[in-house]
């Protein structure tokens, strides 16, 4: 049976990469890059989030040199997903998604998936609820709504 990696997207979906001895994270980073159409891969990488450990929101960089079986034979790698994340954040987002739409639309997608998973546990309810709004509001306007917003519709 051959060595299969699954990184998760941020989107939900997941990607999988057949592996041998010589692949590594790079490779599969460039690889996801292809896939989904990214320009600016700068800011990728992959992660390890450990399921099973008492910090839930800790995540292992990888280096990009690492082979994939390096990672797999790591102890405890069965608890391990693999995550594909915009880990180097750029200075500006705005220049980002000027740059490349695409990243930035990941970027974004990250950063509320973050909120929704408590990956902040410093924001306060009122923070989470006025960002829940503006999701809400920039929902309703790139879908052309005008006038009264049916909630149940978005």
């Amino acid at each position: 049976m051959p060595n299969v990696l699954k990184v998760f997207l941020e989107n939900g979906q997941t990607k999988s990469f057949k592996y041998d001895n010589k692949t590594t994270v790079k490779d599969v980073v460039y690889s996801l890059q292809e896939k989904l159409s990214i320009k600016k891969v700068q800011h990728f990488n992959l992660v390890l989030l450990n399921i099973k450990s008492h910090m839930p929101n800790r995540v292992t960089l990888l280096q990009e040199h690492e082979t994939l079986a390096e990672i797999a034979s790591k102890p405890g790698a069965r608890h391990f997903r693999c995550l594909f994340r915009v880990m180097f954040v750029p200075r500006d987002p705005y220049d980002l998604l000027k740059e490349d739409p695409v990243a930035f639309e990941y970027f974004y997608l990250q950063c509320c998936n973050d909120v929704v998973n408590d990956r902040f546990p410093d924001l306060k309810g009122d923070t989470i609820l006025k960002l829940a709004a503006l999701q809400i509001q920039q929902h309703a306007m790139s879908s052309n709504a005008s006038g009264k917003i049916n909630l149940k519709a978005i």
